[in-house]
């Protein structure tokens, strides 16, 4: 690890056992059926809240693709009382913000607001939640601009990669999705398509609400009751996850005439959930996430100068994410790079680490771990995550020890466990002939 990284989460790293004495917030459920944690911060008059509802492109009906996150995008664009503009422009005289977000198996809506103003941004916010209006013409204009993202990603190397290693990796299964969904099934939405996915997946007994800042668990539950009354407690919609794919050796490529290939190496690995995950976490830091200290970049980038930059990933969700690799090379030497990363992997699994790997990638985590607490808005963003996961409200005073007892052969068992470099899904974006790749194997 770097001299100056170290100093710098030394500065403000403590011990986490004296911060967190006590649980992060407080945990309580509605008559509504909906989670209600806050963590009461005075000392800045702000509130940060959001609303996560465990709801997102999952979700979507069979050829209606896209329409969780349309709903969202259009949740902001119109109620009975406002219109798109007079309710930015409520919101701006408050000084507040509104957002809403949405990924494969969540919707956020977020709200960030003084003290002071909060019960007014608070009725906006219950107008979003409860009275969107989705206008035809606000909806038509957000179809377009999303399929202009779309169609526009398609001249990006990057994406084009992402969105092949995915569609292949997780193929008939949510993550395998866009979600903004594809051209075509955008196409096919409407207000009614709309109006039933809110009406059908909007439900507090589907919600976690968090609040961070001068408030305190009392005052939220009060603020709930009166802003929120309207917000029913209604039947969930059943959703059926397929079975996790399993892994399988098979090369794509896709020709285009660039001068950089951009290549993505992997296959499914774990769940969220999973026990190895703190384990695979500090494998994953030594091999490919811990940047310029990382074993790939050493011997890729460093040792062999094939890359400016690469990279591994495990995207552990509540069900088994992938692991990947990534990087960009010239085209000529995208065989050797693909090749040489795949010998990294194997020697990790045949060798293990050394104890200075294992220490310099625990002190990252545990050191760096107060950082996602520093503002109101850190801590709202967490509080979510403990309560959507089942880690508790003191997962962050058990944080250190979960990192800590993990051993060096615990992670190359966990090596051997999860990487398969022999079943490798590659995909290869390139100018194919410029590669030695053009020919049939």
């Amino acid at each position: 690890m770097k001299t100056w990284l170290v100093a710098i989460i030394a500065l403000f790293s403590f011990s986490t056992t004296t911060v967190y004495a006590a649980p992060l917030g407080t945990r309580s459920t509605q008559e509504n059926g909906a989670i209600l944690l806050v963590a009461e911060r005075p000392g800045i008059p702000m509130v940060v809240m959001s609303i996560t509802l465990k709801t997102g492109a999952a979700a979507d009906p069979a050829g209606k693709e896209g329409v969780a996150n349309l709903t969202a995008e259009l949740l902001t664009r119109g109620t009975k009382k406002h219109t798109a503009q007079t309710l930015a422009e409520d919101l701006d005289f408050l000084g507040a913000s509104l957002n809403v977000d949405t990924d494969n198996e969540t919707t956020t809506i977020a709200l960030t607001s003084l003290t002071k103003n909060l019960e007014p941004a608070l009725d906006l916010l219950a107008e979003v939640l409860l009275e969107p209006t989705f206008p035809p013409s606000e909806l038509e204009l957000k179809r377009k601009e999303i399929e202009g993202n779309l169609k526009s990603r398609e001249e990006d190397p990057g994406w084009v990669a992402q969105r092949t290693f995915l569609s292949t990796l997780y193929a008939r299964h949510p993550y395998g999705r866009s979600v903004e969904g594809q051209p075509a099934t955008l196409a096919t939405l409407t207000q009614a398509d709309v109006k039933k996915f809110h009406q059908t997946h909007y439900r507090p007994n589907n919600a976690i609400i968090a609040l961070a800042g001068d408030i305190s668990a009392t005052q939220a539950t009060a603020l709930l009751q009166k802003h929120l009354a309207a917000w029913k407690h209604a039947p969930l919609a059943d959703l059926t996850w397929p079975t996790d794919p399993q892994a399988s050796a098979t090369r794509l490529t896709v020709d285009k005439k660039v001068s950089q290939a951009n290549v993505i190496l992997g296959h499914p690995a774990i769940a969220r959930s999973n026990p190895d995950y703190y384990a695979v976490q500090l494998m994953n830091y030594i091999l490919g996430a811990g940047g310029t200290g990382s074993r790939l970049m050493k011997r890729i980038r460093e040792e062999l100068g094939l890359v400016y930059h690469i990279g591994s990933t495990f995207v552990a969700r509540k069900h088994a994410g992938p692991f990947m690799i990534s990087f960009q090379t010239k085209n000529a030497s995208t065989t050797q790079a693909i090749d040489e990363s795949l010998q990294v992997l194997r020697q990790l699994i045949s060798q293990g680490l050394t104890k200075e790997e294992l220490e310099d990638a625990k002190a990252y985590f545990i050191n760096g771990f107060p950082l996602r607490l520093v503002s109101n808005r850190d801590v709202a963003n967490l509080l979510p995550v403990l309560e959507f996961y089942d880690l508790g409200l003191d997962y962050p005073d058990r944080y250190a020890e979960l990192m800590g007892q993990v051993t060096m052969e615990k992670i190359q068992a966990v090596a051997q466990t999860y990487l398969h470099p022999d079943q490798f899904l590659q995909v290869i974006v390139a100018d194919l002939a410029a590669a030695g790749l053009d020919k049939k194997e």
